[in-house]
This record gives C-alpha cells, sequence and structure tokens, in this order.
C-alpha cells in the first residue's frame, strides 16, 4: 500500500471541490490478489487458487514445524533461514512445500511504478478530473497485477527449486508453473473503503 501526507498552504475558490475530491479519491483502495469470484479450479481439485496461492505463500509445514519456527520467522528472521535451522536440528520435515511468497514480494519490487500510478490518480482528482483519477488507480491495479503474474518466472523471487519427486511427477524443475491457472487468476479490485 503507498501512502502519504499533503500539507494546504492556501485555500480559495474552489478549495474545498478540490478537497472533496482528494478525500473521495483517498477512500478507494486497490486490491491485488485472487477474488473468491475469480478462485475455482478444474472441477475435482480439492482447493481453489486463492486457497493454493496461500499455501504456496507460506509453505506447508507440519504443526510441530510451524510451532518451532514461527517464532523466528516472527522475530524477523527469513524464511530460509528458520527452515535451515529446522532442517539441522530435526532433518527433513514430512511435508516439503517450502513457502514461495508472490504478492508481496512481486508489489514491494514494484511499488515506485505503481506509486507514480497513484500520484497521477491524485493529480488529476487536484484538477478536478474524476475519470482520470479511476483511471490512475486502474493502472496502479494493473502494474501490480503483472507484477504479481510475473513474479512466477522473476529470477529475484529467489523461490526453492522443485524437488526431484515433484520434477518427475510434474515434468518441469520451474516452481508454481504448470497449467498458469493461478497465476492468470491473479488480479485486481477497487473498492471504498470500510
Amino acid at each position: 500500500m503507498v501512502t502519504g501526507t499533503a500539507n494546504i498552504t492556501k485555500s480559495g475558490r474552489g478549495f474545498e471541490a478540490i478537497l472533496g475530491k482528494l478525500q473521495a479519491l483517498a477512500k478507494k483502495e486497490v486490491l491485488v490478489g485472487i477474488p473468491q469470484e475469480a478462485a475455482g479450479r478444474p472441477e475435482g481439485d480439492a482447493v481453489n487458487n486463492a486457497e493454493l496461492l496461500y499455501l504456496h505463500t507460506n509453505g506447508v509445514r507440519s504443526s510441530g514445524m510451524r510451532s518451532e519456527m514461527d517464532p523466528s520467522i516472527n522475530s524477523g528472521m527469513k524464511y530460509s533461514a528458520a527452515h535451515s535451522l529446522y532442517v539441522q536440528t530435526h532433518g527433513s520435515p514430512a511435508y516439503s512445500i517450502p513457502a514461495r511468497p508472490v504478492l508481496q514480494p512481486a508489489i514491494k519490487e514494484s511499488r515506485s511504478a505503481i506509486g507514480k500510478q497513484i500520484a497521477g490518480a491524485y493529480r488529476a482528482a487536484m484538477h478536478g478530473d474524476m475519470a482520470g483519477a479511476e483511471r490512475g488507480l486502474e493502472l496502479a491495479g494493473m502494474v501490480a497485477q503483472n507484477a504479481a503474474r510475473a513474479w512466477f518466472e522473476n529470477p529475484k523471487n529467489k523461490w526453492p527449486p522443485n524437488s526431484a519427486r515433484t520434477i518427475k511427477a510434474k515434468g518441469s524443475d520451474s516452481p508454481l508453473i504448470d497449467t498458469g491457472e493461478m497465476r492468470k487468476s491473479i488480479t485486481y479490485v477497487i473498492r471504498n473503503m470500510g
């Protein structure tokens, strides 16, 4: 989320109208992810795309492993370091889906480009162009959506490679890229806060 502040030093004719438009724009938020209505998977799949993205973002670990690793992760230790510490102490976990986050790192990586679109939305609102402001929010959403979709193949994601068992079953060593359905279901929505 990109936030900021502004100081008003002058007022005059039309000031309240501009302020009202800025306040209306400030009540909107751009959300990126997989909305429930877009979360479907092929019939017979046990989880939908939103649930699958959550599982891959957090990894799948046994409850004992989670309870031992989470304090380290919550204190700021990277998942990979906490996982290494666990494996060195206990050996390989029974559940072997490592965390491969998508939304947060992709949006963080693209925050400058997203921020430019949001700034454009506010400039348009200051000039009384609410249609332009809405377009700015749409563009910010598209930039964030495209960044998240591209993150699956971005070398900066530093995802652990697929296991040999997964490569054999899937026929590919690319994590989270099989049919592309989960990636394609990532989108954005603009809504009023509250």
